[in-house]
């Protein structure tokens, strides 16, 4: 997938807030993205982004604008540091 940001060194938390949502919003009711889609839209460098992206999808669960799953099951980010999560987790928007 080529990146819309072409290698973009440091996107800032609104960048990567914006692309969650318009990878999200492109997909059908209930089905999630990995972060590291998000990641992959700001260049081949991807994996440096990792932090950031995570970072803002916690964000954005305590805003109630997304769930973070793993193994299909809704993930606390109060209770669970997003960080510390080993194995994949999923981004999806929050039902309801």
């Amino acid at each position: 997938m080529k990146s819309r940001w072409q290698d973009h060194l440091e996107p800032s938390h609104e960048d990567v807030k914006n692309e969650i949502f318009r990878l999200l919003h492109s997909l059908k009711s209930g089905e999630s993205i990995c972060p590291s889609d998000a990641a992959r839209q700001f260049g081949s460098k991807w994996r440096q982004h990792m932090p950031i992206v995570r970072e803002v999808a916690a964000n954005m669960v305590r805003d109630g604008l997304i769930e973070i799953t793993q193994r299909g099951e809704v993930i606390d980010v109060d209770q669970r540091d997003v960080e510390s999560i080993r194995g994949p987790i999923r981004l999806r928007l929050k039902k309801g």
